[in-house]
């Protein structure tokens, strides 16, 4: 149940971002590239906050990401994740980006301690531990690669 106004929640806040960022300034006197316009990135994050507030408000069963089989419903709250991605996060925000590290190293080691670390207590259990780090840092430096790609070439943002 909580999922479901969490969702709602990331739903409207993907809503008033995008509907922000659509009132942003074009800048189309400067004649900038459309795809560097401001509020372009945000606003396409707020919609993508839009589609998987609505996917987590209206899903049907919890689905494991371990194995094939369904999830069992547990509704405990679990602090320990809340702070993980409070950490994590903010780390990545404040500790890491602008100290002089290439953005695709400091990003890849946030998606790579993200997935494994999240997903520890399952793999743990489930004796799938070795084979999740290492799809865990297939994925980080996949989407490192895309996610620098995507800035510098599309974007055109400079990446420290």
């Amino acid at each position: 149940m909580a999922d479901r106004w969490f969702g709602l929640g990331w739903a409207v806040l993907g809503t008033a971002i995008a509907a922000e960022s659509w009132r942003m300034d074009r800048l189309e006197q400067q004649h900038i590239n459309p795809w560097t316009v401001p509020g372009l990135v945000p606003g396409l994050l707020g919609l993508l906050l839009v589609v998987f507030g609505l996917a987590m408000t209206f899903r049907r069963r919890a689905v494991s990401v371990i194995g094939d089989a369904p999830a069992a419903d547990d509704t405990r709250a679990e602090p320990w994740r809340v702070a993980l991605a409070l950490v994590l996060t903010l780390g990545f925000g404040f500790g890491a980006i602008g100290t002089g590290l290439p953005f695709g190293l400091v990003c890849s080691a946030f998606i790579f301690l993200a997935i494994t670390l999240f997903e520890w207590p399952e793999r743990r259990q489930a004796g799938t531990l070795a084979r999740g780090v290492a799809i865990a840092a297939l994925v980080a430096g996949g989407s490192a690669l895309a996610i620098t790609t995507v800035f510098r070439d599309v974007f055109l943002v400079r990446l420290p």
